[in-house]
């Protein structure tokens, strides 16, 4: 597994539920699913060792605003609960771009696990730093 997603192996069950939950609430925040979305539901469940089917389960009984009001008892690492607010940054910037419900999402999810404001903006800058990065090393190398 890539280093960058080791964390996973130190989700419970249900804190990879909790992941999940955000992810799917993330891609439905918009109210339109892009492709990029779908493949990223699908890598990521993957890397979580969730089938399809249980995830399609999620996304048809997604309640948001339980989803923000617990997931401080979900999560309670701040290590995990920065991870979930990356994945949440990536998702978000993997189709056409932030849209304001995606940024009220990430900033509900973040005021409930205690992240600071200043952390999700260097956080996003990250994120947004390597999607360039990635993209550029595939233009360098040919790969579009």
């Amino acid at each position: 597994m890539n280093q960058e997603y080791e964390y996973i192996t130190t989700l419970s069950p249900e804190e990879k539920k909790a992941f999940l939950d955000c992810f799917c609430c993330m891609i439905c925040s918009d109210k339109q699913v892009a492709k990029e979305e779908i493949e990223f539901l699908k890598n990521i469940g993957k890397m979580y060792e969730v089938p399809e089917k249980d995830i399609v389960a999620i996304m048809k009984n997604l309640n948001r605003s339980d989803i923000i009001e617990n997931i401080g008892t979900r999560i309670t690492e701040r290590k995990k609960a920065l991870q979930l607010i990356k994945e949440l940054c990536f998702l978000a910037n993997s189709d056409s771009g932030l849209d304001d419900a995606e940024i009220d999402f990430i900033i509900d999810i973040a005021e409930r696990l205690n992240i600071e404001n200043e952390k999700i903006k260097q956080i996003n800058k990250w994120v947004l730093d390597k999607i360039v990065l990635l993209r550029t090393g595939d233009i360098i190398l040919e790969n579009e």
